[in-house]
């Protein structure tokens, strides 16, 4: 095969071994830009993306948590045992709660996958409605888009 290959390029003109050697060259570099560069640049792009969209994310989140706190300090108060408050209003919001553990006048909750709006939602009530603070309140990103995890809510009454 490989003299084969010999022979041919050896009953070439000059003229067309050339050709064949800058067509060789184009389709190198053909190979190179569609098959590396290209994926590599889509993949620096949608990262970037991703980056500005989490970015964006944490910039709402914060500004969320900060107006809960805010609001927190003229909210009314309401009797009872925090635990059950947020048992009775969490179904409101369709929040299923993970884990759940009371401390003193505290309670710590733990909730795997929640809508952020419904989140903010029941939180808002909480503090408005019925006096809780929110002392504080560790979230990331969940799975699905506009979903977070709640890796620990302390609320205070």
């Amino acid at each position: 095969m490989k003299q084969q290959a010999i022979n041919y390029w050896g009953s070439l003109k000059e003229q067309e071994q050339r050709l064949l050697i800058i067509a060789g060259v184009v389709f190198i570099v053909f190979v190179l830009v569609m098959g590396i560069l290209k994926p590599l640049n889509k993949a620096v792009a949608d990262a970037e993306q991703k980056l500005k969209r989490e970015q964006n994310f944490q910039v709402f989140v914060e500004q969320s948590i900060g107006k809960l706190k805010a609001a927190g300090n003229s909210a009314r108060t309401s009797s009872g045992n925090l635990s059950q408050l947020v048992n009775r209003s969490r179904g409101r919001y369709g929040i299923v709660i993970s884990q759940m553990q009371p401390n003193n006048d505290s309670l710590r909750v733990n909730i795997e996958n929640v809508e952020f709006n419904k989140l903010v939602g029941w939180l808002d009530e909480l503090v408005h409605q019925h006096g809780v603070t929110v002392a504080n309140l560790d979230i990331s990103q969940g799975e699905d888009t506009g979903f977070v995890r709640v890796s620990r809510l302390v609320l205070e009454k």
